[in-house]
């Protein structure tokens, strides 16, 4: 997983500071089906309101910390 947390993400917030699927998904460098599986999996938190689901990115990166593995 290749996280830009360097990169300048506020070019890329919607109007409500949250991201939509294909940008959470594009942050993290994986495709947006990954990130429907993830939520499936009640891996990664999700914001849902009407028909849009929308991703805190400092939740998410949080949410994904959990699964990194220390390197030997």
């Amino acid at each position: 997983m290749n996280i830009n947390s360097g990169e300048n993400s506020n070019s890329r917030l919607t109007q409500s500071g949250l991201f939509t699927r294909e940008q959470i998904a594009d942050y993290i460098g994986v495709c947006p089906r990954t990130i429907s599986n993830m939520v499936r999996q009640r891996r990664i938190p999700v914001i849902k309101f009407g028909g849009s689901v929308r991703f805190d990115p400092g939740k998410v990166l949080t949410a994904l910390e959990k699964y990194e593995i220390e390197s030997i």
